[in-house]
């Protein structure tokens, strides 16, 4: 496998700031991250419900692997070279459990934590940086 699309709510600012921090990051297998929904996504993966199921990660593999919620976290770690140590063991038999709880908390409230945090969203983080970019390159 040498590519990982990961299909995430732009809705979401835990989601957004997630996405930014996985691509940034030293990988073993290329993260491509695709807004859930987006034109990109149903004409890359047409079989796929593009509503997703509420709050689930999908994570696609350019082998045909298709990850869900807790498998879908543990494959975005395990392709980064700093997390997939971290990675094998959360999909241990001992610790699958309790990673597949945390995930599914996180994704659960992950709107509200994104308030919490005072995280935005894909569009309105744009936006901002628009704002902020566009005078500094005028001159």
């Amino acid at each position: 496998m040498k590519r990982l699309y990961v299909l995430y709510d732009p809705n979401c600012g835990l989601c957004t700031r997630i996405r930014f921090w996985l691509v940034r990051q030293p990988a073993f297998i290329a993260i491509h991250p695709i807004p859930l929904g987006s034109p990109q996504a149903a004409r890359l993966f047409p079989a796929l419900p593009q509503s997703g199921k509420s709050g689930e990660l999908v994570v696609i593999g350019d082998n045909g692997g298709v990850y869900f919620g807790d498998h879908a976290w543990i494959m975005c770690l395990y392709a980064l070279r700093e997390y997939r140590a971290t990675a094998k063991r959360l999909s241990s038999p001992k610790l699958q459990p309790l990673a597949r709880e945390a995930f599914t908390f996180i994704s659960r409230y992950r709107h509200s934590i994104s308030r919490w945090l005072g995280m935005m969203p894909e569009s309105e983080m744009l936006i901002l940086l628009k704002g902020v970019i566009t005078p500094w390159c005028v001159s």
